[in-house]
Formats: C-alpha cells, sequence, structure tokens
C-alpha cells in the first residue's frame, strides 16, 4: 500500500577528499572503523566537515537510521503493508528487505553502513537486509506504477495528516517521498512528485515527527489501532 522513500538522505562514506583528514583517521582507528567505508557522521566528523561542500545537508546518519526504526517497527510493516527505500545525497538508492527491522544500537547501525558501502548488500552473500539497486530514483519511482505520487515539504499545500492517510487509503497506496536531510528541500524528488503537501502549515517538522505521524493516521483509518 504505502511506498515510503526517504530522498536525499545524509548518508555517505567518508567523501575522498576528506578520507586523509588525521582526525577521522584518528577516528576510524579509535572505532574499529575502515576510513574509506565508515559513514560520514557530522557528530564525529564535525571538525574535518568545515571544509565540505554542502556540509549542512550531510553527515546525518542518524536520521536514517530513525527513519528506519519508526517505519520497520510500525504495524504497517508487520502486516506487510508498507515497502522503504532511501535515496542518499550522493544519488544512491537503497532497498530494505521487507519484514527486516534495523539495530536499535546507532553504532551497530552504522557498522551495517560501512559493510554495505563496502560490499554493495548487507550481509555481502546470501538473503540481504539491505542493498544497492542499479536505479536512478526517477527509475524506481516510475517502476512503482503508483499514480498518487507526494512529497512532504514544508512549503506544500496544506493538508490535515488524517486527510491525506484517506487520500492514500482511497487511492489504494501511494509513492510518499520524505527528506532526508537536517536542512533544505529535495529538487529532484519535487521533479517527481504530482502533488506536494505540507503537514503543518509550513512549519518546519523533524523527519520523525512526520514519518510517525503518517504511518499511525494511516493504522488509525485502517483500523490496526
Amino acid at each position: 500500500m504505502l511506498k515510503l522513500i526517504l530522498v536525499d538522505a545524509a548518508l555517505e562514506p567518508i567523501p575522498p577528499e576528506l578520507r586523509n583528514d588525521k582526525g577521522i583517521v584518528k577516528t576510524a582507528r579509535r572505532l574499529g572503523r575502515d576510513p574509506i567505508y565508515m559513514p560520514l557522521d557530522k557528530a564525529l566528523h564535525f571538525k574535518a566537515m568545515s571544509k565540505l561542500k554542502g556540509k549542512e545537508s550531510r553527515g546525518r546518519p542518524d536520521i536514517v537510521h530513525k527513519f528506519l526504526l519508526d517505519s520497520l517497527n510500525s504495524l504497517l510493516a508487520k502486516r506487510g503493508m508498507l515497502t522503504v527505500y532511501i535515496h542518499t545525497v550522493t544519488g544512491r538508492v537503497i532497498e530494505v528487505a521487507p519484514g527486516e527491522r534495523p539495530p536499535q544500537n546507532y553504532f551497530n547501525f552504522l557498522g551495517l553502513m560501512e559493510q554495505l558501502f563496502k560490499h554493495g548488500s548487507v550481509p555481502p552473500s546470501g538473503k540481504w537486509l539491505l542493498r544497492f539497486m542499479d536505479v536512478s530514483i526517477s527509475e524506481l519511482v516510475e517502476s512503482m506504477n503508483e499514480s498518487l505520487i507526494i512529497l512532504l515539504e514544508r512549503d506544500g499545500e496544506p493538508i490535515k495528516v488524517t486527510e491525506l492517510a484517506r487520500l492514500i487509503i482511497k487511492n489504494g497506496g501511494a509513492v510518499v517521498m520524505i527528506g532526508g536531510m537536517p536542512k533544505g528541500s529535495s529538487e529532484v524528488a519535487r521533479a517527481l512528485a504530482r502533488r506536494v503537501f505540507s503537514l503543518a502549515n509550513g512549519e518546519s517538522l523533524t523527519t520523525s515527527h512526520v514519518v510517525n505521524s503518517l504511518i499511525i493516521s494511516i493504522e488509525s483509518e485502517l483500523g490496526l489501532i
């Protein structure tokens, strides 16, 4: 029913221009991580990121972690009514296996992301939990064959979340894109969207707030809660 895409998510490995930074190398050694594949994290790499282009919208894998916890632990996911994808700031698309849940511990999650960046899937062989798809976000959305493609943005058309839930249910499903960066908006998602909505009349909401509000409203309308 609901196809949820986190767009322009602030998730990427350490970019090449920062891999030799002394602070990053030291942090990687301390944590037992590979500086080539270790996720860029503002909390760990704040000083090194000061010279990084577009730093305001990068280095927030915690947003992705919370997004996965919120969405994949929902009743919609447990009932097989939710599929989840991540479109990263570098343009890559990650598919999440249905029925899987991310680790609760953030540092364990970072370890999985490092494995994903290194091997392209988690685990590297056998039944996968996460994997990179060889498609663009536009190709992904087109392949979903949904008539209702929604982007949730602060400057969108105002709508109550209950109304949005009813619209999605009435339509039989939808693609919903939500920004996965701390600041800014997604131009690629805006170009793909057929409807752009705001849940709070222009007020800024966290990704987690938006995801939980939407999923819980749909669950409520369906009588699951």
